[in-house]
């Protein structure tokens, strides 16, 4: 058993799993393996805090201000924009993972769910 594994995580024999960043198949090492190899986690990973720097504060203000339809003048413009500006990137990031063959962020999440994944 390896170090710091729970009883069957190191039991093998999971079925054929498909690497959001390759899209290939690859047999996991361990329970909740989502990645194929380390380089693509970190690549996948990293994207996905860059895409997030830029995204977050625009989510944020967009909710905050339920996309420009709450708050002072001001605001609602800066949540309309930012409501706007949110679509526009997340419609370019889904462009981007297709014509580089990666998988979906749906698909993404469904896959992180089913192996346990709680952010809470």
């Amino acid at each position: 058993m390896g170090h710091n594994r729970l009883p069957g995580q190191n039991a093998g024999g999971w079925p054929i799993r498909e690497c959001p960043e390759c899209r290939k198949g690859f047999e996991p090492k361990v329970a909740n393996q989502l990645f194929c190899c380390p380089a693509h986690k970190n690549e996948w990973n990293n994207r996905a805090t860059a895409r997030g720097r830029v995204l977050t504060p625009l989510a944020i203000v967009a909710r905050i201000t339920r996309n420009g339809t709450r708050g002072t003048p001001e605001r609602r413009d800066a949540g309309k924009k930012a409501s706007s500006y949110q679509a526009t990137l997340i419609q370019r990031y889904r462009d981007e993972d297709r014509e580089a063959g990666r998988m979906e962020w749906a698909d993404y999440m469904i896959h992180r769910i089913d192996l346990g994944y709680d952010p809470l």
